[in-house]
Formats: C-alpha cells, sequence, structure tokens
C-alpha cells in the first residue's frame, strides 16, 4: 500500500516574513488531526508557509512545466532554490524550515535551509543522521521516503504531492491532464511498484526515440538535396549498371516504407476497434448485471442485495467473485440450479420458490443484452488474428527494410571502388551517397529499435488500463460522493481510457492511457449529463471543484483505512453563500476519519472575511439551513462541530505570527474581532474564552 505524508508539525526560525511574538520567535505549530485552518488577510504570507511546507517535502525539485504534463519526459526538474531567499531582506541566511511528519509506521524530522533549500538536519524513527553535505544529505532524505511510502521512485512521490497532495494557487490539473492521469493512476493501481520503474523507462526511451528520429530524418533530408544537386551533372555510362541496382533497391526501400505504413494503418484501426469493443463488452455486462440485479430481486425476494449481486454478477458473465472463475460450465450449473429452484450453494431447495418477475419482459430484454454481448465478443475474437497479421507484417517489413539498406550501402562500397579514374565529382558524389546511406541506414535501425520497445510499453499500459478499469467502479462512486458537496449540478466521471501516440510522429503505435472524464447537466441540459472534454467547457469554479473533488476520491481509493493529507488554499471565494457550508462540510467530513485514518489532517488557508467558510470547517455555521446536506445526511450524521475550548489548536494564526503588513497596522482591532467572530461564531465577542 502508498503511504502518503501526514504532517505533524512545523517550526520556521530567522525568516524575516514569520518574526512570531517575544515570547516564541518565529513560527512554530502543531498540525491537530482532522481540520487545520492557517488564518490571515493579503500579504501575510499564507501561499509562502503552504509553499514552504511543499519544498519541505519535496525539495527543489518538481513536476515539468505548469501547463499540460502531455509528452514531456517523465523526470523531475530542479527549481528555483532561492525562491525563498529573495523574500527576505537578509538573503534568509541564517532561515530554516522544519516540518515533522509521517510516512505510514515511519516518522520523519527534516530540517531545509531556507537560503538554499539543502537538507541541513535529517531524522527518521528518531534516529539522525550523521550531518555531511547537502548532496548527500538530500539522498538519503530520498532513499528514505521511498523506503517509507512503498513508491518506486522520488519522482513519483513529488508526482503525488503535486497532483492530488497539494492544491494550491499554482495547482497543476488532473482532470483535464490526460497525461497526468494516466501517470497518477498508474503509480496509486501499481502499489508495489514493479512496472512503474519499467514504465517510466520505456516511456521516456519512446520520447528519446522519436526525438532522435526526427533529427535524423531532417539530416537525411538536407543529405538527399545536396546528393540529388551533385548527380545531376554527372554523365557517361561507367557507373550505369551500379547506379541502376541502386535505384532498384531505393525502389524497393520506397515499396517497402508504402507497406509499413500501411500495415500501421491497418493495424492502428484494428486495435481501435478491438478497444471498441471492450468497452462495448464492459458496458454491456455491467447492464446485465443491474438487469439480472433487479430480476432476482423479484425472483428471489428472500434474499439480501449482496445475494443478488453476486448472483448477478456470475450470471452476467463477469465470473465468480469468490474465486474468479468465468468457465461456462460453472455458469451452466449455477444458471441450471436457479431455475429448479435450488440455493446454487448449498444445494438446498429454496422455500418461496420462483415467482415471475413483475416485467413480464424482463427475462427477453436480459436475454437480448447476453446476445448483444456474444456478438461483441464474436466480433471481438474476429479481430485478433488480423491484428496479429498486420503487426507481424509491419515488423517484417521493417526487417526488410533493414536488409535492403545494408545491401545498398555494400552496392556504394563499390561504386566507390570504381572512383580513381573518375573526375573528383564523381569521387564528391560517391561520398555524398554513403554519407546519406549511413545516415538512412540509422534511420531504419531507429525504427526497428522503436518497434521494440513499443511492444513492452504497450504490455504494461495494457496491464494497467485492465488494473485501472477493475477498480474504476471504486473511484467513480467516491468522486460522486464528494463533488455533491460541491455542485448542484449532476456530475459524474467515467472510466474512459484515451488512445494516442507518442512523440511528435504520425503514423507510430496508439497506446492505451487510463484516463476518466467528467460529464455534468446544466441549465439547457437539466435531465442528461454531457461530456466536457476540455477544462474550457465548464467555469473555472466547476473545473476547481471537479478537479478538488477527483483528488479526495483518489485519495480514500489509495488509502481507505490509513492516514492521508490535503494541503489546499480554500476555494470559498468561487462558491455563492449557499454552497459555503456544504462544501466546508465536505472537507470537514474527508478530515474526519475513523479507525486507522483518524490521523488523517486537512491543512486550509483562509482569509480573515465573511465568506463564512471558516466557522464552516469548524461545524459553526450560524445558519443552519443548509448544514449537514453534503450528501444529503441527517445533521446527526456529520462529523461533530469542533467544541470551543479546542479550536485554537486548530488554528495557525498569522495575524499574530507574520510581520503585519500596513492594512494590519491600520485596521488591526477589525481584523482581529473579524477574525474571532469567524472562529468563535457562537460565542459572545466579549467571552473571556476568546
Amino acid at each position: 500500500m502508498i503511504n502518503f505524508p501526514v504532517l505533524q508539525r512545523v517550526k520556521v526560525s530567522n525568516f524575516a516574513l514569520y518574526a512570531g511574538t517575544d515570547a516564541q520567535p518565529g513560527l512554530d505549530h502543531c498540525f491537530v488531526p482532522g481540520v487545520n485552518v492557517i488564518v490571515g488577510i493579503n500579504g501575510l504570507g499564507k501561499t509562502t508557509l503552504l509553499t514552504m511546507l511543499l519544498r519541505a517535502l519535496s525539495g527543489a525539485v518538481d513536476v515539468p512545466g505548469d501547463d499540460e504534463l502531455g509528452d514531456k519526459r517523465r523526470r523531475i526538474v530542479p527549481v528555483d532554490r532561492f525562491w525563498f531567499r529573495k523574500r527576505a531582506p537578509d538573503d534568509a541566511v541564517n532561515a530554516q524550515v522544519t516540518i515533522w511528519f509521517t510516512l505510514g509506521d515511519h516518522h520523519f524530522e527534516v530540517t531545509r535551509s531556507l537560503a538554499n533549500l539543502d537538507v541541513v538536519e535529517l531524522s527518521v524513527d528518531q534516529q539522525p543522521f550523521p550531518a555531511s553535505r547537502g548532496v548527500e544529505m538530500e539522498a538519503a532524505y530520498r532513499e528514505q521516503v521511498m523506503t517509507a511510502s512503498g513508491l518506486s521512485s522520488f519522482e513519483d512521490f513529488v508526482f503525488l504531492l503535486r497532483y492530488i497532495v497539494f492544491y494550491l494557487e499554482d495547482r497543476r490539473s488532473l482532470v483535464w491532464d490526460a497525461a497526468a492521469q494516466g501517470d497518477v493512476l498508474g503509480i496509486l493501481v501499481d502499489e508495489l511498484g514493479e512496472r512503474r520503474g519499467q514504465y517510466v523507462e520505456l516511456f521516456n526511451e519512446l520520447l528519446s526515440k522519436d526525438s532522435e528520429y526526427r533529427n535524423v530524418h531532417a539530416v537525411v533530408y538536407k543529405r538527399r538535396k545536396e546528393f540529388n544537386k551533385q548527380t545531376s551533372t554527372i554523365e557517361g555510362g561507367q557507373l550505369e549498371r551500379l547506379v541502376q541496382l541502386i535505384e532498384e533497391r531505393g525502389k524497393d526501400m520506397k515499396a517497402l516504407v508504402a507497406r509499413k505504413n500501411e500495415s500501421a494503418q491497418t493495424r492502428d484501426q484494428l486495435r481501435e476497434q478491438i478497444e471498441n469493443r471492450r468497452q462495448e463488452i464492459h458496458d454491456g455486462r455491467s447492464a446485465l448485471a443491474t438487469q439480472l440485479n433487479s430480476f432476482y430481486e423479484s425472483f428471489f425476494p428472500q434474499l439480501d442485495s449482496p445475494a443478488r449481486y453476486l448472483l448477478a454478477h456470475f450470471e452476467a458473465g463477469a465470473g465468480c467473485l469468490v474465486c474468479g472463475t468465468q468457465t461456462p460450465e460453472a455458469t451452466e450449473r449455477v444458471v441450471a440450479k436457479l431455475y429448479m429452484n435450488t440455493c446454487p450453494v448449498c444445494g438446498s431447495p429454496i422455500e418461496k420458490g420462483h415467482r415471475p418477475t413483475n416485467d413480464p419482459h424482463a427475462g427477453e430484454a436480459i436475454e437480448h443484452q447476453r446476445a448483444a454481448i456474444t456478438a461483441a465478443e464474436i466480433d471481438l475474437a474476429a479481430m485478433e488474428q488480423p491484428l496479429r497479421d498486420a503487426e507481424q507484417d509491419y515488423s517484417s517489413a521493417a526487417a526488410e527494410l533493414v536488409s535492403i539498406t545494408s545491401q545498398r550501402i555494400s552496392l556504394e562500397g563499390q561504386l566507390k571502388a570504381l572512383g580513381d579514374n573518375l573526375p573528383n565529382v564523381i569521387e564528391r558524389r560517391n561520398e555524398l551517397n554513403n554519407t546519406l546511406l549511413t545516415f538512412e541506414a540509422a534511420l531504419n535501425q531507429l525504427e526497428v529499435e522503436r518497434i521494440e520497445l513499443a511492444g513492452k510499453f504497450r504490455e504494461l499500459t495494457e496491464a494497467i488500463d485492465q488494473e485501472v478499469r477493475a477498480v474504476s467502479g471504486q473511484i467513480e462512486q467516491a468522486f460522486a460522493k464528494y463533488i455533491r458537496g460541491f455542485l448542484a449540478e449532476q456530475c459524474e466521471i467515467k472510466y474512459t481510457p484515451r488512445v494516442r501516440r507518442l512523440g511528435q510522429r504520425a503514423n507510430t503505435d496508439l497506446f492505451t492511457f487510463p484516463h476518466f472524464i467528467p460529464a455534468l447537466t446544466s441549465g439547457v441540459h437539466r435531465n442528461i449529463t454531457t461530456v466536457r472534454e476540455a477544462g474550457q467547457s465548464v467555469s473555472e469554479s466547476q473545473k476547481e471543484f471537479i478537479d478538488l473533488a477527483f483528488r479526495m476520491a483518489l485519495l480514500e481509493f489509495a488509502a481507505p483505512s490509513a492516514p492521508t493529507m490535503l494541503i489546499l488554499e480554500t476555494p470559498e471565494s468561487s462558491l455563492d453563500s449557499v454552497f459555503v457550508p456544504r462544501a466546508a462540510d465536505l472537507l470537514r467530513r474527508f478530515a474526519t476519519r475513523s479507525d486507522n485514518a483518524r490521523e488523517t489532517r486537512l491543512i486550509a488557508s483562509s482569509n480573515v472575511n465573511r465568506e463564512q467558510m471558516i466557522p464552516a470547517l469548524f461545524g459553526a455555521y450560524p445558519d443552519k439551513r443548509f448544514y449537514g446536506q453534503v450528501v444529503d445526511e441527517t445533521p446527526s450524521e456529520m462529523p461533530p462541530m469542533i467544541p470551543v475550548e479546542e479550536r485554537a489548536s486548530h488554528v495557525l494564526d498569522l495575524l499574530t505570527v507574520a510581520v503585519p503588513t500596513r492594512a494590519l497596522e491600520r485596521f488591526r482591532t477589525a481584523y482581529e474581532e473579524e477574525r474571532d467572530q469567524a472562529i468563535y461564531p457562537d460565542v459572545p465577542q466579549d467571552s473571556p474564552q476568546i
């Protein structure tokens, strides 16, 4: 299982922005389980502090780019390690940040210099590491993080921080970045990291081959132009035979290229059709299971929901949920017993017998559904051999292309042997031709290598697709639960894998990448959800909340019974007044987990304002009309309100810790009154508890 970092404490010393108080200089705060609110106003360093928490965990590296991940190589890239230094008048020479956090059962204490983000001190499970150079300390820290998190690389740790744990101003889109989704989902389903390292290596190699191929192709094009210009001036017939043979080999090469391209087109079309049939079968079986469940509800009314689900799942062709068998013989035995009113498990007679379903056509509809699935399976089976033939023809053409290229190089060698008695222009022509053929041979060799890499990579992507498909229902359900707290419109996500190429070349292999696509209703389409392929197809606030709900769903899926953490800048500015308590209740529900997940923490920054997000996060929202409506629960089912006497421990007050801005100096009394009203809306302002 993957372990997510859970912050317990942060301490910032000698950093000018967080001066602290006379009694307690600097910033030193413990994050408690549940909701933690960083309270401030503009200019007090809320974003700076959250960025500091990110860099304390990741160091001076980040995911590449601030837009879609796309076809960028899968690696972390350096960031400005002097970012905090530029924000301090003394260059943060002596400034440090220390964080205490857990990864599973392991406890970390890490101190970094804010002048350059080097690791200064490191302790794991109360065992300090000896001080050494920054590079060595960083390497030790990364190794310990990989071991404790259960991830295959530190790069994956940074990916999860950026795309799931942290939701900051410079947040990276996840829902509408198909490439980022593919990587994150691949990390989450590959719990032991057995395939992840190979996946990243092959992904990067394929991109390198694509770039190298395009570079060599540009050289070949240039050399070809020079060669054609040179040969246009040559006269005489001494080289006629060799030139003729070379031209014949050239025609052979063109024919092979055409054959290879045609095979590639046929292969890609078949792959796309196969994927469509697989999706059709998957959807058909899901629909059949639903119909069978309803059928059994009336057929065997004494059965409870789980029993009906087991029978429906088995008869739908998805196999036994206990042992996984999918053999026709097993299905036939179960169906026979059901029609004989005999329990398929113990063999006892079913007391009430079978009675017809309320819908007299239900059985007919089920058989039609079965027939549609069978037809799709037959189509799928019929496509397998043509696909193998197309792939074999493609590989054969590529191999023949390499052989023909070698023959052409040999002929050019003979041509050069005759060049001693020819004019210098002929010698130059031969040299140009040899160079050209060498590059063309290299070009074809690159293509052969790419084909081999693509085959290995496809095996991985198909395996990951199947694993994500198997758990897609869990993720879709978790998302549905969370999104209802943010949006009134009906919103859902559906697992719809993306088929795309890697690199910038056309007519290359297509690969399947896991991907969920959102769909939601609108004022125009009230009764049906429409797919939103791009982020521009929804409002900015909807985009934010769909992305946030997806992250929360992935955290719940990846760590259903373990503590997690979500760090965000609260989105109250994007909410209307009705949805402030709904969103806050939802965030509080995520943070208030039980059993082994009770150490989960939500760390949210919020301005002191009258949006009521802060009191709503504490469960103290004064307007109870919308309380407890996250997923239509009654108020008693919601997490309890944080008691007045405990709220101070849930607040990091930057009005007290940070160096005051001019606005705070001028209006401190008003700001502090607003802060107290936000934290303690249910306590009179003159109460000694404030």
